[in-house]
């Protein structure tokens, strides 16, 4: 079974541009047959590409200390890199796409 656990998309995208190596872009193509024997039905690359890095970072107890010690200063440069606004209140923080 894969380490990939089915998934559906829900959240918003935007198109980014980046360079893959063949053995990266191989190693997706071989995971996305992987998956497709799996669980019966394919999936696009993107949205495999997405998952795979969603997990990883989930995963990664480091980088998920890191995010919950992130200072107010720390989220506005990152919501300003990604052009959303945060808006606070409720449960939780909802980011609205400035565009």
């Amino acid at each position: 079974m894969p380490a990939l656990r089915q998934f559906t998309v829900v959240d918003p995208n935007e198109r980014i541009n980046i360079a893959l190596k063949l053995s990266t872009r191989t190693s997706i193509e071989q995971y996305r047959l992987f998956y497709t024997a799996a669980y019966g039905h394919g999936v696009e690359r993107g949205e495999l590409v997405e998952e795979v890095l969603r997990a990883f970072f989930e995963n990664d107890a480091d980088f998920q200390r890191f995010i919950k010690k992130m200072t107010p200063a720390d989220k506005a440069n990152v919501d300003k890199s990604l052009g959303v606004t945060r808006q606070t209140g409720g449960i939780g923080e909802t980011l609205i796409d400035d565009a």
